[in-house]
């Protein structure tokens, strides 16, 4: 028989060891390979790994634990060794807030033995780029102005990051109603998407993916800041009359706008006539409505762009941005989830 590293066993009765019933030959088996073939991929990609034992182990199963940074077990496979080594695949996930700088490595059991992996697995981090100004117009129906979509756009490390510069004209509007346009306008258009995700298409694990950080994928954030100058566009404030006369009625687009002071629904108006500059048709038939047919004339489900005091806002309504993420994306391309 041979014995890999244990002891002989204790005299149940105390004394000298029992001497074994017949005669120990040291283990032929070895460590040999334990390496990641892939040392690097995108959260969600099925990473390559092998091991091997010299001396001509028996086939069987070997224990694969994936180690986070800190040497505890990520996850474990079991792969089968055949002929003295093996091959497993690991659905690569982020372990922690840090998986930018996280180093993984690897050990197997089998035969006996324990082998730590020779090298280590780290993250491919996603494609970044500068701020860059969006300046595209989309078609509108019913003989209305195209939907000028105007701001800058740029993708960081874990979202997409819009930013829009107005400048204010005309009536005065006070600080403090700055103040409330611009929260008002960026809540609803972030908070409308805190619920979504950016995830990668080729991620293993799907769209139920339940990876808890940002490693596969990304989020969203609106910034509105009033200016005096380098301005997107400018905003004609306007009072509206005295009740019971109708307020008067806002508009935007990449071109200019008029803003009604007050609006007709605070909760409402600006973040409404905002989503044009962001590229979004109206979704009432008598609107500026979208050709396309990817945003309703008449919207079954109501929505910031189809009724008056809703702030919904739906998957399609950060379709632009999708489509920004992936023009940057290196060919990596992603979806929103959840569908």
């Amino acid at each position: 028989m041979c014995s890999c590293g244990g002891e002989q066993p204790a005299n149940p009765s105390g004394g000298n060891p029992a001497p074994p019933a017949q005669p120990t030959q040291k283990c032929p088996y070895r460590c040999g390979t334990a390496r990641w073939v892939d040392v690097k991929a995108y959260c969600g990609d099925l990473v390559m790994l092998e091991g091997s034992i010299t001396g001509g182990p028996p086939d069987q199963p070997a224990t694969v634990e994936v180690l986070r940074t800190d040497g505890t077990v990520a996850d474990t496979i079991v792969a089968q060794m055949s002929g003295g080594s093996f091959v497993a695949v690991w659905t690569c996930k982020a372990q922690s807030a840090n998986w930018r700088t996280d180093r993984h490595r690897f050990r197997f059991t089998a035969a006996g033995l324990t082998c730590t992996s020779t090298n280590e697995f780290t993250f491919r981090k996603r494609p970044t780029t500068n701020w860059e100004l969006k300046n595209v117009t989309h078609a509108s129906g019913n003989g209305f102005a195209p939907a000028h979509e105007k701001h800058d756009a740029r993708l960081e490390a874990d979202r997409v990051h819009y930013g829009l510069k107005l400048r204010l004209s005309g009536a005065t509007f006070s600080a403090a109603k700055q103040t409330n346009a611009k929260t008002r306008i960026q809540d609803v258009w972030n908070n409308g998407f805190s619920s979504k995700k950016f995830h990668r298409k080729n991620c293993k694990r799907g769209q139920a993916c339940d990876c808890t950080f940002d490693c596969c994928k990304a989020g969203f954030r609106l910034d509105v800041n009033f200016v005096a100058s380098g301005q997107h566009l400018t905003v004609n404030v306007v009072t509206s009359p005295p009740p019971p006369a109708a307020r008067h009625r806002s508009s935007m687009n990449g071109d200019g706008g008029e803003w009604g002071d007050p609006p007709i629904s605070e909760v409402s108006t600006y973040a409404h006539e905002t989503g044009h500059v962001l590229g979004q048709h109206d979704e009432y038939s008598t609107g500026a409505t979208d050709p396309t047919g990817v945003q309703p004339a008449n919207a079954p489900t109501a929505n910031l762009m189809s009724t008056t005091g809703n702030t919904t806002l739906l998957n399609r309504h950060y379709r632009r941005v999708l489509k920004f993420l992936n023009d940057n994306a290196a060919g990596d391309p992603y979806e929103i989830v959840p569908p």
